[in-house]
């Protein structure tokens, strides 16, 4: 009966393993898309101040942050989707 119960714990292991390999690549997605956007509008914002083009470079450096997570955000979908196409 004990090699049962470790052969079936050992099977939800190695599941659990399988599925957190597998969403891996999507764990980090939307806090690099945050941090793009973020990073994108704290420069518009310092250049803004410098150059007193308030609030103009921050709008536009933010919509430039937002389409770069975005492209970033689809490119690792694409990749995760082909790659895990190509395993079965």
């Amino acid at each position: 009966m004990a090699r049962g119960t470790l052969k079936k714990n050992s099977t939800k292991k190695d599941s659990r393993e399988r599925i957190i390999k597998e969403l891996g690549p999507y764990m980090n997605l939307g806090m690099q898309l945050v941090v793009t956007i973020a990073l994108m509008a704290l420069l518009g914002w310092w250049l803004d101040t410098k150059f007193d083009t308030e609030p103009w470079l921050m709008v536009i450096l933010s919509f430039f942050g937002a389409i770069a997570g975005m492209v970033s955000f689809i490119r690792t979908a694409l990749a995760s989707s082909n790659k895990s196409k190509k395993g079965r």
